[in-house]
């Protein structure tokens, strides 16, 4: 029998959520479907919180942090938010993220990791928004929408997910243009 790692773990709990969504997350679960005890699962994790807890760092850093390097990568503007829309369109863990923001509604934890993940997504395309139109109105206006898309694209069923929903990002485009531009 193969070896298991705290990844391991993680990534199963992910396969858990996507499945059967928060409820069906339990140390029994991850232990049947690890073909691993319970003393496995508390050699790695203190208790089912502290795995929570680090399943839900690990869902953040992949859902924020490729795309703040993304949009903080030198170039011009329009080149780093298509590289933003295109890593999300290419993200393709819709199941994940309508499991966590469903979860949420009764998982303070998840709520909380849901919240940090919405408010840093947007401020990110914020600042992509401000910088391209140049500080004009409507910038905040458009990150929203930019936002409502990602999220309402993830629900629809099946996802919109990979080049179709980059082709929605791409109709938003002339909306990113400044005033000057228009």
């Amino acid at each position: 029998m193969p070896r298991r790692s705290r990844q391991d773990w993680i990534e199963e709990g992910f396969r858990i959520l996507a499945g059967e969504g928060g409820a069906g997350l339990t140390v029994d679960a991850l232990c049947a479907r690890l073909d691993r005890s319970k003393g496995s699962f508390y050699h790695h994790f203190e208790g089912r919180p502290r795995y929570i807890q680090e399943l839900l760092t690990t869902w953040e850093t992949r859902a924020t942090d490729r795309f703040v390097e993304i949009a903080h990568a030198g170039g011009p503007v329009e080149d780093r938010f298509r590289s933003v829309n295109r890593e999300a369109s290419e993200l393709r863990n819709a199941a994940v993220e309508r499991a966590i923001r469903s979860w949420a509604s009764a998982e303070p934890l998840a709520r909380r990791a849901q919240d940090r993940v919405d408010r840093r997504r947007l401020g990110l395309l914020q600042e992509l928004c401000a910088e391209r139109m140049n500080g004009g109105g409507g910038s905040e206006t458009l990150a929203r929408v930019i936002q409502l898309v990602f999220v309402g694209a993830q629900h629809l069923d099946p996802p919109l997910e990979g080049p179709e929903l980059y082709e929605a990002f791409r109709f938003l485009e002339p909306l990113f243009a400044s005033r000057e531009d228009r």
